[in-house]
């Protein structure tokens, strides 16, 4: 069995257990004309290849039980898209809890439309036909009832990126309803999201990706970086640093969100588009102009560049910014509305923390809404996106991002 299949397996399999996302379920691998699977009952936290079966036509009819079923499921799902290459059957308390529901989870935040689907469908029954069916139309994910969800993905990495979102939105849809509910996103913009996604902003770090998991060497281009100085390589060192501790306190996920800080009136060093922080190197900072959002460096500046050039322009002691999808801020964005900030975090928060209206990722329309929106607040939600705050410097701008999730989980605790 191919010894980097095994290494990604526990890899991923330990990732997924220990935030309780795989519990009873299964992950698989593509591989020549099959799937390497996870055994039952295992010790995901350190799976050998004795902890694994490979499947195809030929052998798929002598395993028994829950085991055939669950390899049957996995394997007709790698097998009814392309370009998947792996799969899991994933089981968090909140997925299974709406699950349970039996219905389909709408679009409520925009990276969940992109990574598994415009909608979230859940198949009729617990058989491979209609888990395929389920995922039909460009969809990465289907619910089954009472017993969490299938997750495809044409990498290991995307298929725990794709469990993290989808846990989060379960969540949003359960914690929010004494609060009003969640708002859902147009079927049009939850489509175009989706498509955009899939086509160009993911398109850097699955290739990262599918390189780390296949041992393939990646095709480099020479570029000339924009970080020269002794100054900027200190701030994109911090810039670098902030991305992999947001990632570690789950104050985002996969390659979303973004960093900024000001170098000047005129430039700001920024973080590139697409690419996991923990493959980013300090070098690929981009140098955006404030003004024009013209952009130097190895690698295309981030999307949403423009929100981060208003909040850094600006004359009021603000030098970074971090734009992040936090799974309790995320829920508010889903909610659609601004919140009144629990009185234990005025102190840094103020009173109320205001949601700016939905709007494309990356365009001039969501630029313009954080513009009115925000004031003189230090954070704002984006409606069905996420938060994006501001501060003195990098620590003070991490400072907001922590407490404002601590106070939107004490927000939705809430009676």
């Amino acid at each position: 069995m191919n010894e980097l299949i095994v290494a990604n397996v526990n890899k991923y399999a330990r990732m997924l257990a220990e935030k309780k996302y795989l519990q009873s379920g299964y992950i698989a691998v593509k591989q020549d004309d099959g799937i390497v699977i996870t055994n039952p009952k295992i010790d995901y936290t350190n799976v050998t290849e004795d902890n694994l079966t490979f499947v195809n036509d030929k052998n798929i009819e002598t395993l028994e039980g829950n085991f055939r079923a669950a390899a049957v499921i996995l394997y007709c799902a790698v097998r009814q898209d392309k370009k998947a290459g792996a799969a899991a059957i994933v089981d968090s308390d909140s997925t299974v809890a709406f699950s349970s529901k039996r219905k389909t989870l709408m679009p409520i935040l925009d990276d969940l439309t992109q990574v598994c689907g415009v909608s979230i469908k859940c198949a009729q029954k617990n058989v491979a036909s209609d888990v395929v069916a389920a995922l039909s139309g460009q969809r990465n994910v289907c619910l089954l009832p009472d017993a969490g969800a299938v997750v495809t993905g044409r990498t290991l990495d995307e298929v725990f990126t794709a469990t993290l979102v989808l846990d989060k939105a379960c969540n949003a849809e359960i914690l929010s309803e004494n609060k009003g509910g969640t708002q859902h996103m147009s079927a049009i913009a939850a489509f175009l999201e989706h498509v955009v996604f899939k086509l160009k902003y993911s398109k850097t770090n699955q290739q990262q990706q599918k390189a780390a998991e296949t041992g393939a060497q990646e095709k480099k281009e020479e570029k000339q970086s924009a970080v020269v100085t002794d100054e900027e390589k200190r701030i994109a060192q911090q810039i670098k640093d902030a991305g992999v501790r947001l990632l570690e306190e789950n104050l985002v996920q996969g390659t979303w969100g973004n960093i900024a800080v000001k170098l000047d009136d005129t430039y700001m060093l920024a973080t590139p588009s697409g690419i996991d922080y923990l493959m980013l190197e300090p070098e690929q900072m981009a140098k955006v102009d404030m003004k024009t959002l013209k952009w130097t460096g190895t690698n295309k500046a981030t999307s949403e560049k423009g929100i981060h050039a208003i909040l850094l322009s600006q004359n009021d002691g603000t030098t970074a910014s971090i734009h992040t999808h936090p799974f309790y801020g995320c829920i508010l964005a889903a909610m659609n509305k601004a919140m009144p900030v629990p009185e234990k975090y005025q102190d840094v928060l103020g009173k109320e923390i205001p949601c700016a209206k939905p709007a494309l990722p990356g365009t001039n329309g969501l630029v313009k809404n954080v513009a009115a929106a925000i004031g003189d607040a230090r954070a704002c939600f984006m409606g069905h996106h996420g938060v994006v705050v501001r501060g003195k410097d990098l620590e003070d701008a991490f400072v907001i991002c922590r407490a404002l999730e601590d106070a939107c989980r004490d927000y939705l605790m809430q009676e």
